[in-house]
């Protein structure tokens, strides 16, 4: 039986920031993942002919010296060990038939859009002014050098929009400064990268990353989302630690009320002072516990919660550079429906050739990428598992059928393009369920409506002494930032109890 201080099931990102962290700050640390790679999302997968695909990584903000991912990835050992590359655009879009590409200055955008919008002139200087100040209320509250009760003292005061806008939708934001519809969509149309419509999501997952695009710069990693998980793996890895690939777990073993260690597939038992689950909070104590060893409340209370949604991503090896094709672009929205509650409905009843898709080109982001130094490209939608039978005939038939409408609108737009492609992979929500064992197939845990963020989404600590939960399904919530927030803000408080733990 093997022995370490942190047992953490699950390679995602909140896992394996949560498993760097407390590998640099001294404790010996075994990470378990049932795939054959690191990174849960953050992840690449080969192809035949040596293609390699990005599963999820578009942009990241907050790279720079002292904003908020670079402190994190720099806590967890790994950011001289990434090369971020500077996005020329945040991303473009198509509205109207036209192609505008949206610009990383702020100043710019705002320009853009009085321009679009020359009636909410002064409403959008007020809008953007509000930005701003928003901007420095997130910095003074992470601000390391100010004392926490400080920071409870002053909030009201130093963080007024902060506190205000934490209790309301993205749109209810929206409309405290501007009242056309369809400016309040143009704005908001990377919604689907948070997972609900601006209707429904909650303010401060749009507004933050937001600001970290504009304010602080988009960036791709290069070598794709493998590349941050691969450099978690190795500070582990260098630190003591063990990475264990191939191991799916069956049991977190509970004693008196506490988390005691693990169980493998294999039958392997690994004793722990302290587990942190990533996965599901479903996975954890309905799959991974008996019944009896999880209060009835807690369970309930979770099981009540929203889950977000999916992804179908088209996963395309080309022979050619897709901008022989004119796809030159990094990131581009095809907006089809304006409104974007509708856009969402249309998703979730699986109407999808009347909703909006976006086409990612990696081959723009990091020509090499791939080993065979050959163009992939992505397609992709927001998507719900019922609309996936579980019938392999049915499922087989809703897949060629996904392909061909997407291939269609992909050659539709760039003509010839599909003439160039030599491997084609579609990626549905039952295929994140598989490899994530999300339930779902979610992408970003819990939606991520006002009811269910901040301070409502499902605490990192739980009723079982010694576990701990990370990644999407926690505070702060999802996506890369979230992720990985949560693993390294956890991994300080379990190095305090460990630490007191080892005094005793």
């Amino acid at each position: 039986m093997s022995s370490y201080d942190v047992l953490v099931v699950g390679a995602g990102i909140g896992g394996l920031c949560a498993a760097a962290r407390l590998s640099k700050l001294g404790h010996q640390v075994a990470v378990f993942e049932h795939h054959v790679r690191p990174g849960g999302y953050a992840t690449n997968f080969p192809r035949p002919g040596k293609y390699e695909f990005d599963v999820s990584l578009h942009a990241m903000g907050s790279l720079n010296e002292g904003e908020i991912c670079y402190e994190i990835f720099s806590k967890c050992g790994i950011m001289n060990r990434i090369t971020p590359v500077t996005k020329e655009h945040p991303y473009t879009v198509v509205w109207e038939g036209k192609k505008i590409t949206i610009p990383q200055n702020p100043e710019d955008y705002l320009a853009l859009l009085q321009d679009l919008f020359p009636q909410e002139k002064e409403s959008l200087t007020q809008l953007f002014a509000d930005l701003y100040a928003f901007n420095k209320e997130m910095q003074f509250l992470q601000d390391a050098s100010i004392p926490k009760l400080e920071k409870q003292e002053q909030s009201l005061i130093k963080a007024p929009l902060f506190i205000q806008w934490s209790q309301m939708t993205t749109a209810e934001v929206m409309k405290q400064y501007v009242k056309d519809e369809e400016l309040i969509s143009f704005f908001t149309l990377l919604w689907p990268y948070y997972g609900l419509p601006p209707q429904k999501l909650s303010a401060h997952y749009f507004f933050v990353p937001w600001l970290g695009y504009h304010l602080e710069g988009t960036y791709y990693i290069k070598g794709g989302a493998q590349a941050i998980a691969d450099a978690l793996t190795a500070v582990i890895q260098e630190h003591g630690g063990k990475v264990y690939l191939r191991h799916e777990v069956t049991e977190i073993i509970v004693a008196d009320g506490r988390a005691t260690g693990i169980k493998t597939k294999k039958g392997e038992i690994f004793e722990g002072k302290w587990i942190i689950s990533n996965a599901s909070p479903h996975m954890t104590f309905s799959k991974l516990m008996r019944e009896e060893e999880i209060d009835t409340s807690y369970r309930e209370g979770y099981e009540k919660l929203e889950i977000g949604p999916s992804v179908t991503q088209l996963y395309l090896g080309l022979k050619e550079d897709p901008a022989k094709y004119h796809l030159v672009d990094e990131d581009i929205v095809f907006v089809k429906e304006k409104d974007p509650s509708k856009d969402y409905q249309y998703l979730k009843n699986g109407d999808y050739q009347k909703a909006n898709f976006g086409i990612t080109n990696y081959y723009k982001l990091d020509p090499e990428l791939s080993p065979n130094g050959k163009p992939v490209i992505v397609t992709a939608f927001i998507d719900f598992i019922e609309n996936w039978p579980e019938d392999k005939a049915a499922y087989k038939k809703r897949k060629e059928e996904v392909t061909q409408y997407l291939l269609s609108q992909l050659e539709a737009h760039y003509p010839g393009i599909t003439r160039s492609i030599e491997v084609l992979e579609l990626g549905t929500p039952r295929t994140m369920q598989k490899y994530t064992k999300n339930p779902a197939g979610a992408v970003y845990g819990f939606a991520q409506t006002v009811e269910q963020s901040g301070l409502h989404r499902l605490a990192r600590k739980t009723p079982l002494d010694q576990l701990s939960l990370v990644g999407a399904w926690t505070r702060p919530g999802g996506g890369y930032q979230g992720a990985a927030a949560s693993g390294a803000s956890e991994a300080e408080k379990i190095h305090k109890k460990l630490s007191h733990l080892i005094g005793k």
